[in-house]
């Protein structure tokens, strides 16, 4: 016999039993580094192509960062098609998703903003439709939430207020040992 007919064969058996085939979806992340404008990731298979930045490099709960993709193709150039990109709370009931068409001064270029309500351990994704779906993510930590403006100044006028009453009240407050002994009964 053809070796191709022992292969047929082979390929044609069911699997066996408890074979739990492997989740592709595990295998395509990618992970954030630093840059100089903030942070960077690529991907890449034997298809498709994904650059990505997230500015600002340190991403605070509260405050709005921007995550921009370009999507190309190896065999016919750059993705014209929209992208979904995404933001979900890891552990977490947060989603947020934004489906993008590029823009029309940097075409092939899709942008989205995102807040993140809590700090904790986020996962950045991208989807899009090339040959076929395709979704991507990625780790990011997300610290706490700066201190308000409102807060500060308030929390620096009750320092400064405390400081004033303790001040006045060691110039002006009772001397040790100059108060009067009470005397004796009258009677």
């Amino acid at each position: 016999m053809f070796l191709s007919a022992y292969l047929t064969i082979v390929l044609c058996q069911p699997p066996p039993e408890g074979f739990v085939p492997q989740n592709t979806a595990d295998l395509m992340t990618f992970r954030l580094r630093p840059d100089k404008n903030g942070l960077s990731f690529d991907w890449a298979d034997a298809e498709d192509r994904v650059r990505g930045t997230v500015s600002p490099k340190e991403l605070s709960a509260g405050d709005p960062f921007t995550l921009s993709v370009a999507v190309g193709s190896f065999a016919s150039g750059d993705l014209d098609g929209p992208v979904t990109l995404g933001l979900e709370k890891v552990g977490g009931t947060f989603k947020a998703l934004e489906t993008v068409a590029p823009t029309k001064t940097t075409p092939r270029v899709w942008n989205a903003t995102f807040t993140a309500p809590e700090s904790g351990s986020y996962l950045l994704k991208v989807t899009f439709k090339s040959s076929h779906q395709k979704s991507l993510r990625g780790p990011v930590e997300v610290g706490m939430g700066r201190v308000s403006p409102t807060t500060a100044i308030g929390l620096g006028a009750v320092v400064v207020l405390a400081g004033l009453a303790y001040g006045l009240f060691l110039l002006f407050g009772k001397k040790a040992g100059t108060s009067e002994a009470p005397g004796p009964p009258a009677a």
